[in-house]
């Protein structure tokens, strides 16, 4: 058994105050002898996506007991950004990751533990986790809340981004009535977990599995189901193992891993919010100068789509679940991967594959690596005279579409764009310029999927392209570049555009521009209308030290 934390300091009268610390909450001298595993818990009453941990984390201790350690649970923060969309409240969405990394770091140091079990489940607290787990580099395993059942109304599956579509751009413009609002409201989240559609959540508990952070199958189960139970109780025992054979997060997440982790965000077409998170994860590892745009892009050229979930398709990630989730996928993916990477289950990918599948995947969920929905991935990274680097779903666009020319709309902040959209002053051809929303100017680098929802609500999704240095949600559909750098504050191409100014988007070139290039040097940059304007707390320091989008977005 590799040494651990406790022996060092929990033995002899020098480990007496910490003892007698833990011996204040029940722990007995046997239970001090032990190894000490942190059972780091999302669990809170504000997100749905967590709101289930609270039994998951019982299971996981108890694995924890079974195998011969002491499990030790403390909180952290969850939150659900999608509460504040279009209000000033969405600002500090970003900065919840932040803000989760700093929490467990802070206590894992301070409290010394030997392994740390990390329940998870919704948008930046999944991130924040891999930031803290890369940090520490102590044995980490991560338990992923399950998804969300999808809603049912009139025989029709549907989710939360559906509902959000018609509430802030069928119902304003009168396409949708309050009635059938009000009937989608009491269907649209029938169960706790991940909203079940390849968001950001569901994007990144895949991800993890993808990076070997998880048993296998243990992103995609459903939140209510058994087999989670089991899955985290499974998990509780599998972090012992990896503590008393010191296998530690750094041995996991090494650079082939983290390769892995890009292409099967491209496999997934998953959320434009990963692309930032896995580079400030690379940021975190010592990888920034490797796991950059450039790399990102790369394999986005030789890497296929293949999963057909909403946004990017019609099916739901229970579909996916139910065709064999992530070991099925990653296996379909298996020549674009790396096989030799070590997992938590102290296997390395390549003899996970040896298994066989239940099941054969069902092909209008999972497409066949032979005949992908397309051949190159679900995010491009687009470069030209408006950006250094930007990043769109592609997976998300109409695929006989990846070409729009038109006249620039220019909005200084998310709140003016939505209130020309509700005011009809948006027309078909435009591209709406939402600038002065980056990490910086933002401040914290919003997301502003309430744009792209009340396009797409309208029924302009496809007459009318968005850009802007902010972030889209992982359940945006339609024409949208996203995360352009650099951002408008720090003097950005997208400061000096005005209302009339032509902007083409080349998909397929991977490339966006001001047609008359001569702006960008000609004219004075505009200045962001909330330059003077005070903040406090985590919102000044991003507006202080907000890093760019090309490397995470990050407090540096």
């Amino acid at each position: 058994m590799a040494e651990y934390l406790t022996k060092r300091y929990m033995t002899g009268p020098e480990g007496a105050h910490r003892r007698a610390v833990y011996k204040a909450m029940g722990f007995t001298d046997a239970d001090l002898s032990r190894p000490l595993i942190a059972v780091v818990n999302s669990w809170g009453e504000v997100c749905p996506g967590h709101f289930g941990l609270d039994l998951v984390a019982r299971k996981v201790k108890e694995g924890v007991w079974q195998a011969g350690a002491t499990p030790v649970e403390f909180g952290t923060i969850s939150q659900c950004g999608t509460l504040t969309l279009g209000l000033d409240g969405i600002r500090y969405d970003l900065a919840t990751r932040e803000m989760v990394s700093f929490d467990i770091e802070t206590i894992v140091h301070s409290q010394m533990f030997d392994g740390i079990v990390f329940l998870t489940a919704c948008d930046k607290v999944v991130p924040g986790m891999l930031i803290a787990a890369a940090r520490l580099n102590l044995p980490s395993i991560f338990v992923c809340a399950g998804i969300m059942e999808a809603g049912k109304l009139d025989g029709e599956a549907f989710s939360l981004s559906d509902l959000d579509e018609k509430v802030m751009g069928g119902y304003p413009s009168g396409r949708v009535p309050a009635e059938q609002i009000a009937r989608m409201e009491d269907r649209a989240c029938p169960t706790w977990g991940a909203c079940p559609l390849m968001g950001t959540a569901n994007t990144m508990q895949c991800l993890t599995e993808a990076l070997g952070l998880t048993l296998p199958g243990a992103s995609t189960l459903r939140a209510t189901s058994s087999e989670l139970l089991r899955m985290a109780k499974l998990a509780g025992g599998q972090i012992v193992s990896l503590v008393e054979k010191g296998v530690r997060a750094g041995d996991i997440m090494t650079l082939d891993a983290m390769e892995n982790m890009i292409a099967m965000m491209m496999v997934l077409g998953g959320s434009t919010n990963s692309v930032v998170h896995i580079l400030s994860l690379a940021q975190e590892l010592g990888f920034g100068d490797v796991i950059t745009l450039d790399k990102i892009a790369e394999i986005s050229r030789r890497t296929p789509c293949l999963v057909n979930v909403k946004p990017n398709g019609p099916c739901h990630m229970t579909d996916f679940e139910d065709c064999g989730g992530m070991p099925a996928a990653m296996r379909e993916a298996g020549p674009c991967l790396h096989l030799d990477v070590m997992t938590v289950t102290g296997k390395i990918l390549k003899e996970l594959f040896t298994e066989p599948l239940e099941e054969a995947p069902d092909r209008k969920v999972l497409y066949a690596l032979d005949a992908p929905i397309s051949a190159d991935g679900g995010i491009a990274v687009l470069k030209g005279s408006l950006a250094e680097g930007a990043i769109l779903r592609q997976s998300a666009r109409y695929r006989e579409n990846l070409y729009h020319r038109g006249p620039a709309r220019i909005f200084d902040s998310q709140e003016d764009a939505l209130e020309a959209l509700r005011a009809g002053k948006v027309r078909p051809g435009d591209v709406m310029v939402v600038r002065f929303e980056g990490p910086r100017g933002g401040p914290g680098m919003p997301d502003i999927y309430a744009v792209q929802a009340t396009v797409c609500g309208m029924g302009l999704d496809k007459e009318v392209a968005v850009i802007t240095d902010a972030r889209f949600s992982g359940f945006a559909r339609g024409f949208g570049v996203c995360q352009i750098t650099p951002e408008a504050a720090v003097g950005g191409p997208l400061a000096y555009l005005r209302d009339g100014d032509m902007i083409t988007i080349d998909v397929a070139g991977r490339r966006i521009d001001v047609e008359d290039e001569t702006v960008l040097k000609d004219r004075e940059p505009a200045v962001d209308p909330k330059d003077k304007k005070a903040y406090k707390g985590i919102l000044n320091l991003y507006k202080k030290y907000g890093g760019p989008a090309s490397r995470g977005a990050r407090l540096e």
